[in-house]
């Protein structure tokens, strides 16, 4: 592990002097995944912004929901989005198999190669978003408060790295599993609104099945009801270690069934 962290900067300095090469398209990029969600946060004012509130939540709620929802997804696209290609190709073509003759571990070297820095332009937009519509949501802050929302952020991280990482890992069995991959990505998008208002069978999905909104709803409507934050917390680190379990799990197991291309 200690040999795997000392190395992660040169990776990280590779993957960048690398995506410098082509200035001009790094920063188009950055800017395009900036002006998406822009326009998408514009679209729920235009659906919402008219009505004075939808339950609780009024537009200043929904769009500091919103940015929230983007930090730990911009955060998890920049460290670990190699994974959609361990679902799309690299298992189907034999790209591990540079992996597997080194003395490091193979996920360690495959998610570590690219370093997608486009990611901070989305970063950059759920932060402001953040920033611009905290004091008109109504949130009584308190220090225990913004650290607790951090740490929820961070375990976000890893619930999303779980989910790429058990649903790319179905490749060894299937061959392709973007579908897969990305159907159950897409849900992320609906933890950036109301979540229990969608019918009580999707929102128990949303919460206990692919957790999206257990980790990204529950800790932005913890701070708008007043609601203890803490337990948003505890319940976004039991969805990020049983992820991560699971992922892992499928991840040793399919690698011991591994075959190069050529066979």
């Amino acid at each position: 592990m200690l040999k795997e962290l000392k190395l992660y900067p040169k990776y990280v300095s590779m993957s960048l002097r690398s995506g410098l090469s082509y200035k001009a398209d790094s920063i188009i990029m950055m800017i395009s995944f900036a002006i998406t969600e822009v326009v998408s946060l514009a679209t729920i004012y235009l659906i919402v912004g008219t009505v004075p509130a939808i339950g609780i939540w009024t537009f200043p709620t929904l769009a500091f929901l919103f940015g929230f929802t983007l930090v730990p997804k911009a955060i998890d696209h920049i460290f670990t989005d190699e994974l959609w290609l361990l679902a799309y190709w690299a298992i189907r073509r034999g790209e591990l198999d540079i992996f597997m003759t080194r003395p490091l571990s193979p996920l360690y070297q495959f998610v570590a190669q690219t370093f997608k820095w486009d990611g901070i332009g989305e970063l950059a937009v759920g932060i402001v978003i953040m920033c611009i519509f905290a004091p008109q949501a109504g949130i009584a802050w308190t220090a225990g408060g913004v650290i607790a929302l951090i740490l929820c952020a961070v375990l976000g991280i890893f619930c999303f790295a779980g989910i790429k990482l058990l649903f790319a890992s179905i490749a060894f069995w299937v061959k392709y599993a973007g579908i897969f991959l990305n159907t159950v990505y897409d849900l992320s998008n609906y933890a950036k609104y109301p979540v229990r208002y969608m019918g009580k069978a999707f929102a128990s999905i949303m919460f206990f099945v692919i957790p999206f909104g257990l980790f990204l709803y529950y800790p932005v409507e913890c701070l708008v009801t007043g609601a203890n934050i803490w337990w948003a917390v505890l319940w976004s680190a039991v969805a990020a270690a049983i992820l991560l379990t699971l992922a892992f799990t499928v991840w040793h197991l399919g690698i011991r069934r591994y075959e190069s291309a050529g066979n």
